[in-house]
């Protein structure tokens, strides 16, 4: 019972693990179609098992844990976090059992869920505003719902093409960068040892200053989601090439020291590829439309999914306790970006030289694996190391009363 009321607090200590259980169900689905243990081609089953499964479970464990502190509100209770985690647990269990259809309306039940409980608390028990960016991560938890239960229709209803692939391209791929447009603003600078543009003082009506920033954010959000019709109006390369833009323009701007070339640690570093292989994999679909799958992995390999290892390493030593390790060189992340890098470069390879193609997949399957256990085990070790006497930072990251932490027997810690 202690732990679930730690994990009620702390999502992100069952749906961390959780998502990187989903990805490696995902990527061991290729390994088993070529060995001739599966009877149909996983796509379907591969995207959702990596976006719905690894980046549905990072993102609720990000925002569940993150999102009651910045609102000063109460953190789930327990029915809240057994609930989400027993719809989740079912949809991926639909997914083991190839009924897709399923697997999205039950996603799109889960992720309901988890909006509610975030919604519900800016309007009961708050005591502070979220950061201007905030409410973009809500939408695209909005979005992947209504495009889950839309897809999983389409068995029955046969969904006109134009709806089912902006549903599609809404899941797969607002998921992920919505959410990533609306925290990293907040989030990220502390990489580079930088103040967040997002962070204003607690406060529960809107601040001097919030609107301008809230405002940035909600329209690339309106323009990435845009580049969705855009691409099913009018063909990929536009979309691709309006997407592309949008996302590293904004991030730029809003994000200092992503893109500067200051001295930073390994976490730092991996940080800073993540943007330009985004932009280079949407780059190579708008080029190669007909290549456009495997090109668009290193936008979702060594972009997205290396952003989210990066955001929970902070979160997890933070959680921790081991801020001091955050300060330090971290020289181990520089495995992690570059493991990324050869699986994402493999997969795209794989399309590009038909001959190799069913031996790359496999390769990028087993060096996803083998970068994801080198991550986990590297961090695990990371928070046993003796403190860093010359890194002591202080959490700069908001936290709940003292009051709710005696009521909670110390359960509170730092924050993301």
């Amino acid at each position: 019972m202690k732990f679930i009321e730690r994990a009620a607090a702390e999502p992100f200590r069952v749906f961390f693990p959780l998502g990187i259980a989903a990805s490696i169900f995902g990527v061991l689905l290729w390994p088993a179609y070529f060995a001739g243990w599966l009877d149909g081609w996983p796509l379907e089953a591969h995207a959702r098992w990596m976006v719905t499964g690894f980046g549905g479970c990072f993102v609720t464990g990000f925002l569940g844990t993150a999102g009651p502190r910045l609102l000063g509100s109460h953190p789930w209770c327990r029915f809240e976090l057994l609930w989400h985690l027993g719809v989740a647990l079912a949809m991926m269990l639909a997914l083991a059992l190839s009924a897709v259809g399923t697997a999205d309306l039950l996603a799109g039940f889960w992720l309901t869920g988890v909006l509610l409980s975030l919604g519900a608390r800016f309007f009961i028990g708050r005591r502070d505003v979220p950061p201007p960016g905030m409410p973009l991560a809500l939408l695209g938890i909005l979005g992947a719902a209504l495009s889950s239960f839309v897809l999983s229709a389409d068995g029955v209803l046969s969904l006109p093409a134009p709806l089912r692939q902006f549903c599609r391209l809404l899941l797969f791929q607002g998921f992920l960068w919505l959410p990533i447009l609306g925290v990293a603003p907040y989030l990220l600078p502390r990489f580079f040892g930088l103040p967040s543009p997002h962070s204003f003082p607690e406060s529960k009506t809107i601040p001097a200053g919030w609107w301008r920033p809230f405002l940035i954010s909600l329209a690339a959000g309106i323009v990435l989601i845009a580049s969705f019709a855009i691409e099913v109006a009018w063909g990929g390369r536009p979309g691709m090439a309006l997407r592309a833009i949008t996302v590293i323009t904004y991030l730029a701007f809003a994000v200092p020291g992503w893109l500067a070339l200051s001295k930073v640690n390994g976490l730092g570093l991996a940080l800073r590829i993540i943007l330009p292989t985004a932009v280079i994999g949407w780059g190579l679909g708008a080029v190669y439309p007909a290549l456009r799958i495997g090109n668009i992995h290193l936008m979702f390999i060594a972009g997205a999914g290396l952003l989210m290892l990066c955001a929970a390493t902070r979160v997890i030593l933070g959680h921790n306790e081991r801020h001091d390790r955050l300060a330090t060189p971290m020289k181990w992340m520089h495995g992690v970006w570059v493991m990324g890098l050869l699986t994402a470069t493999t997969r795209v390879a794989a399309d590009f030289v038909p001959a190799i193609r069913v031996s790359h997949f496999i390769y990028a399957a087993f060096m996803w694996l083998l970068m994801i256990a080198f991550w986990a085990w590297r961090l695990r070790r990371e928070s046993g190391l003796p403190e860093a006497l010359e890194h002591r930072p202080k959490g700069r990251c908001p936290k709940p009363s003292r009051s709710r932490q005696l009521m909670m027997g110390g359960a509170f810690r730092s924050t993301p």
